[in-house]
């Protein structure tokens, strides 16, 4: 591909992209829908195609960024632009922040797109209640929140002398944004305060402190997740049919797998994971974009086995946390109802090397065998 190929050819060529991506995932998931596996078998295939198409798409795109020369072209002219009408610093800014996006704005597009795709199959093998339009108008505010903080950050990074002190500036707002991930969540989510009913529901597994956020159906994100690291502003999130599909106890037991994460220092140790890993790409793409990009293709790879492990290993204590304060039985009894209506899924082979979560036969093969209020936990 040649690198002086216009923005209006580089931007269709991405635009292609998306539209093969999209279109490919769409005829494998329909493949995957339409072939014998049973519902649970189907819903994890459809996952794992969706995570494929997300993450084959992103590195075409970001590739085809590259070899275009798109983002050196963007940031020269509003380097020059802004240059000449602001100030040569204001030019270096707006530079940096155009060339991010150059970067980012496609990747978001494709990633869109693969997303999507799924949508229909997935809602049929896993009981989702969404529309089209509900999906497409929440990973755009999901993306809209995400892809708005990366260019915040590329600019507050620009102002920072290049070299390591560009790439320490970057990995310090890795780490606000870990400390604000709770608010991006409430703002990137439909989420609403629970009713005095749900409060009183799992209010024996929510220690004080730890705020409870109830998340509309349409837009789930997972059955529960636990977010924030500020004292006060610690969160769990909730699905909303959570309340009508679980008993007392496994909900409860639910909650308070969540809490175990936030008692276990898990939020901050995932988050400073990725924030950290992130900040250094940010820093050392303002200062070499080029060099940068082989270096995060080549480094993810690595990178996401690693920090699929150590999640796994938190999933492992927040089960024996939850055991502890309520029962092993109960979450597992959870675990069980929520896999059989499809809430979650689990893929199995290699993809495994990839999961965030122990296989759930092993997971509820030991809750059940744990007793209420026993000592120790499985892992050290």
């Amino acid at each position: 591909m040649s690198p002086s190929l216009t923005p209006p050819v580089a931007v269709a060529l991405q635009v292609v992209v998306a539209i093969t991506v999209g279109a490919a995932v769409r005829w494998r998931g329909r493949s995957a829908y339409e072939g014998p596996a049973d519902d649970a078998e189907t819903a994890a295939a459809l996952g794992r195609l969706r995570r494929r198409g997300v993450l084959v798409g992103a590195a075409v795109t970001a590739v085809c960024t590259r070899l275009s020369g798109l983002a050196r072209t963007v940031q020269a002219d509003a380097t020059a632009e802004v240059a000449a009408a602001v100030s040569p610093t204001a030019g270096a800014v707006v530079g940096v922040v155009a060339a991010v996006a150059a970067y980012v704005l496609p990747v978001v597009v494709v990633a869109l797109a693969a997303r999507l795709a799924t949508v229909p199959y997935r809602r049929a093998v896993r009981g989702f209640r969404v529309r089209y339009r509900d999906a497409a108008a929440w990973e755009l505010e999901r993306d809209g929140v995400g892809f708005a903080g990366v260019l915040l950050a590329a600019g507050v990074i620009a102002l920072v002398p290049a070299g390591w002190p560009r790439v320490v500036a970057a990995v310090g707002l890795g780490l606000v944004a870990t400390a604000l991930a709770p608010f991006a969540l409430v703002v990137g989510l439909r989420t609403r305060w629970p009713t005095d009913a749900e409060r009183a529901a799992v209010d024996a597994a929510l220690p004080d402190g730890i705020r409870l956020r109830v998340v509309d159906d349409r837009t789930r994100l997972g059955s529960a997740v636990a977010a924030g690291i500020v004292p006060g502003a610690e969160y769990v999130f909730l699905t909303e049919s959570l309340f009508d599909t679980l008993d007392g106890d496994e909900l409860r037991a639910v909650v308070a797998h969540e809490v175990g994460h936030h008692a276990g220092g898990h939020v901050l140790l995932r988050y400073l994971l990725v924030a950290v890993a992130a900040g250094a790409a940010l820093g050392a793409a303002s200062v070499a974009p080029d060099a940068a990009l082989v270096a995060v293709l080549a480094g993810t790879p690595p990178f996401a086995v690693a920090l699929a492990w150590v999640v796994r290993r938190t999933e492992e204590q927040a089960d024996a946390y939850a055991a502890e304060v309520v029962s092993g039985a109960a979450l597992a009894g959870a675990l069980e109802v929520l896999a059989d209506r499809r809430y979650i899924v689990e893929g199995g082979g290699p993809a495994r090397l990839l999961s965030y979560h122990p296989p759930l036969a092993d997971r509820i093969e030991w809750l059940r065998g744990r007793s209420p209020g026993s000592p120790g936990s499985r892992v050290g």
